[in-house]
Parts: structure tokens; C-alpha cells; sequence
């Protein structure tokens, strides 16, 4: 494990305890916890869309071939 990605989950723990500690005392009632349910469903999308690669092989060159005898 790289030590830049052990830094950085570190500090997004930090960060996700500070955050729900907040959110605690500051919640009053079910639409502050339906606020912070979106909240949170938003950030957990938007961590995915930038995890996952369009390309996985960047850098290499995308093979494909044509000839007379291919269907495409």
C-alpha cells in the first residue's frame, strides 16, 4: 500500500468523523437527516464517477482490426 493513499484515508476518516460529529448536534428533526442523507449519497456518487476509469489501459494504443472479411 502506497503511503499517499494511507495519508489520504486518514484524513477522509478525519474529515467523514468531523462532518458526522457536526451533523449530529446540528440535526434537529427528520428533514436535517434526510438533508444529510442526500448529502451523503451525493458525495458517495461523485466518489465512484471519479474512481472508476473510462479508459483502464490508458497510455496503450485500443486494437482493433478491419478487413473485407469482418461483419463490421
Amino acid at each position: 500500500m502506497r503511503a499517499s493513499f494511507v495519508v489520504q484515508a486518514v484524513i477522509l476518516l478525519v474529515v467523514a468523523v468531523g462532518l458526522g460529529i457536526l451533523v449530529v448536534n446540528a440535526a434537529k428533526g427528520w428533514a436535517g437527516w434526510i438533508v444529510f442523507s442526500v448529502i451523503v449519497m451525493a458525495a458517495i456518487g461523485v466518489a465512484i464517477a471519479q474512481w472508476s476509469r473510462q479508459y483502464p489501459a490508458a497510455g496503450k494504443k485500443r486494437r482493433f482490426t478491419r478487413d473485407s472479411e469482418s461483419d463490421w
